[in-house]
């Protein structure tokens, strides 16, 4: 470490610039009211030293241990990081240089995989950002607690330098992020000795790596007012150094278009950053038979087949760690609740997390809600009852946009159902009790404040309240809750599904959502989410003769036509974010005067299209996902509306001067798929060699460098920098924001297959 670097780190700690005195090899610092008193030497190898009451040592050692004084945080993190009960080590894969593609071999350890990554010499000048990828309850959160504590101890023994820092972020968006760094460092591991600052040149140092989770591309305020990137703040902020864990279900670099990447990619500015990941797998056979022998079940392999046999092996139920861990404990009560519950999801597919909820609460209102008042001991409230309860707890976590409640906030609640339910003050107290102690909650902050158990169940009781709504057509209650923030995709699907079971039929209350949207702005929530129920509504329609709905003055969220069925249903005047058509089906639909930010087309619909219709639709673009390597994104109206009558849609724009557009389509020139090929390279890592963009270009490579790099040089779309590492060859970065290279493609598609390259590098030579 050199003196400059010293200063800048040690000015990060103390309170104020000028408590940091450096003269003639002495050094006076305040320091969180403390005076810090040492002296400064060079070692023989030119290494800063630190001299303090007697005891030498590196700049770097003296910092991290006298005054971050990281071996308290690792005890921190020991005694405050919840650890994982029976924890089950899960497979995955790793997805490490850019030369690598999607099919590494699975790895039965990915926790070692992550400690591994981690524990290389980081890569010199470069940030080193890391997804662990999953989607909701396989386990993320349960994998990187066990990690931090399993480091924490190890840099307690001496074997390790470097501290894994879990944050969980639980989708609080509009924050500012140096406060959810430092209200997790203070609230939840009660360390109150670092500024935000200094966190950060922890991390630069190499000596704290922080895990993130629950990220979900969180858009977070930042300090100049403007909503941005949250990693691409922080990246920034590093100054091409450190290493981070980010837990979402998604990669960056894993979405098709440059559009959605262009904001993130452009944060970053001229730092140097590479991008991985790792994904975990779902459970299988061993990792259900390893947890559920953990927990002393009997015969774990018999349990396995019997759910497997009754719901198949890939069910949720026994894939998904958080539902594994509940299916294990109602099946070690008794083999007749299992097999009652088995029984029901059969018969219900579509709604076994309802099922498997209400097992679980019928547990707590038989054998535990038991009124002690008189002789007989009879359940103080019903299943039903149960229900509604923990609905008002997830409406009142979500109007106050939390995650968790203050245990008088509960009281207050228990309070206001008792009093509606008419319950004497004994029982009253009672429910005051037991709702502390529920199954699906648990405590946070010391006993302080109870959440639910998972974010799954959270999400299902607001579905609960958000369609008991919908039922009563309570305009007024339904805006309050639509104008909060974007409902998540869990909680609408499970409105929609208490909208089906209650017998209310769909079309009023589309009808009704569609007037609660018409006055709303483009931007608002309530558009948004009203787009988002009544898609879902529409999706739960069966049968041919299933009555019309009409859905207008919408605004349709991210993939909210993904794996949906939908019949019968019109979506005019509307504006849809981008959307992928995987799993989607369309029987007898129409989309009128709508705009489609992006669609993004699977290799074929899993059915024909059938008598479904866009009239006078605009569409931003369309992209065609073939492979992780293979991704062609169409602009032209021409190409678009070709692509799309070819899988069976039908277009009613201008008569036949439209349908002779589409016959007159040229298809993306052979050029322009090159350069958006070599383009997404620069999409895991901000500098690319030469060799590795050979590598993905394929055969087509020779021919890149000889017609095509010449021209993006000489246009200043890619600039050569200086190359790292052994041999000789060149090395490019992106000269230009993404966001303009995206404008250029954009323009280029209008013009003829043949000068589209020709458009896209003259957008840059003018």
């Amino acid at each position: 470490m050199d003196f400059d670097s010293f200063r800048r780190i040690l000015t990060a700690f103390a309170d104020d610039s000028a408590d940091v005195v450096l003269e003639k090899g002495k050094l006076l610092v305040q320091v969180r009211e403390e005076t810090l008193d040492a002296t400064l030497h060079h070692g023989r190898n030119g290494e800063l030293l630190v001299e303090e009451n007697g005891e030498r040592r590196s700049a770097k050692s003296w910092i991290v241990k006298r005054v971050a004084r990281l071996p308290m945080l690792a005890d921190r993190i020991c005694c405050h990081v919840k650890p994982t009960p029976h924890f089950v080590t899960p497979s995955g894969k790793v997805l490490d240089s850019i030369k690598s593609n999607s099919d590494e071999p699975e790895k039965s350890d990915i926790g070692a995989a992550t400690m591994e990554v981690f524990d290389r010499p980081p890569i010199p000048g470069t940030t080193s950002i890391w997804y662990l990828t999953a989607d909701a309850g396989e386990g993320k959160t349960y994998l990187i607690n066990h990690l931090a504590i399993q480091q924490a101890r190890a840099y307690k023994e001496k074997k390790a330098e470097w501290l894994l820092v879990p944050i969980p972020l639980g989708g609080r968006t509009f924050l500012r992020f140096d406060d959810v760094v430092v209200a997790t460092l203070v609230n939840d591991l009660r360390f109150q000795l670092l500024y935000y600052d200094a966190f950060l040149e922890l991390v630069r140092l190499g000596v704290i790596a922080p895990a993130f989770d629950g990220f979900e591309e969180m858009i977070i305020e930042g300090s100049t007012g403007e909503a941005i990137s949250a990693l691409g703040r922080l990246v920034s902020d590093l100054k091409s150094a450190g290493a981070v864990l980010i837990a979402a279900r998604k990669a960056y670099f894993d979405y098709a278009s440059f559009r959605s990447q262009a904001r993130l990619f452009d944060s970053i500015g001229k730092n140097d950053v590479t991008f991985g990941r790792l994904s975990l797998t779902r459970w299988g056979q061993k990792h259900f038979v390893d947890y559920a022998r953990g927990r002393k079940i009997e015969n774990p392999e018999q349990l396995f087949k019997q759910v497997g046999k009754r719901l198949g092996a890939e069910h949720p139920l026994l894939t998904r760690a958080v539902l594994v861990r509940r299916l294990v404990e109602v099946a070690s009560e008794t083999g007749n609740r299992l097999s009652g519950l088995l029984k029901r999801i059969e018969q219900r597919p579509q709604d076994y997390f309802r099922e498997f909820v209400n097992e679980i609460v019928k547990r707590e209102a038989y054998d535990k809600w038991k009124d002690k008042s008189g002789d007989h001991r009879t359940p103080l409230i019903t299943v039903e009852q149960h229900h509604e309860l923990l609905a008002m707890a997830a409406d009142e976590m979500w109007m106050s946009s939390v995650d968790e409640l203050k245990i008088d906030e509960i009281e207050f609640i228990a309070d206001m159902f008792t009093e509606n339910a008419g319950k004497n003050p004994s029982a009253a107290r009672q429910i005051k009790e037991r709702l502390k102690q529920h199954a699906l909650l648990v405590e946070t902050r010391n006993g302080r404040a109870l959440a639910f158990d998972h974010e799954d169940f959270r999400l299902f009781y607001l579905g609960e309240a958000l369609g008991r709504t919908l039922v009563d057509l309570d305009k007024g209650r339904l805006k309050a809750l639509l104008d909060v923030a974007s409902v998540p995709r869990a909680a609408v699907d499970q409105a929609a599904s208490y909208v089906r079971r209650s017998g209310r039929s769909g079309p009023p209350v589309i009808d009704l959502l569609s007037k609660i949207a018409t006055p709303e702005t483009s931007i608002s929530f309530i558009r948004e989410n009203c787009g988002a129920l009544a898609v879902a509504l529409a999706a739960l329609v069966d049968g041919e003769t299933a009555s019309p709905c009409e859905a207008s003055h919408m605004s349709f969220p991210e993939d909210a036509l993904r794996w949906r069925s939908l019949r019968n249903l019109t979506i005019s005047d509307s504006y849809f974010s981008p959307t992928s058509l995987v799993g989607a089906r369309f029987t007898n639909c129409r989309f009128a005067r709508c705009r489609f930010e992006r669609l993004e087309l699977p290799d074929q619909l899993p059915d024909p299209v059938a008598r479904t219709t866009f009239e006078a639709c605009e569409f931003g673009s369309l992209v065609q996902v073939g492979g992780p390597d293979d991704v062609d994104e169409f602009y032209a109206p021409e190409q678009i509306e070709t692509t799309l009558s070819r899988m069976g849609f039908d277009f009613k724009n201008n008569g036949e001067a439209g349908v002779k557009r589409r016959d007159e389509a040229g298809e993306l020139s052979n050029d322009m798929k090159l350069v958006q090929r070599a383009l997404r390279t620069f999409l895991r890592t901000t500098r690319v060699n030469e060799n590795t963009m050979t590598l993905r270009l394929g055969k087509e490579a020779h021919r890149f460098k000889k017609d095509i790099l010449p021209r993006l040089l000489s246009a200043r779309i890619l600039e050569p920098v200086q190359f790292q590492g052994k041999g000789k060859q060149r090395r490019f970065r992106l000269a230009v924001p993404m966001q303009r290279i995206d404008d250029a493609l954009r323009s280029s598609a209008l013009l003829s297959s043949g000068w589209q390259f020709d458009g896209f590098v003259g957008a840059f030579e003018k």
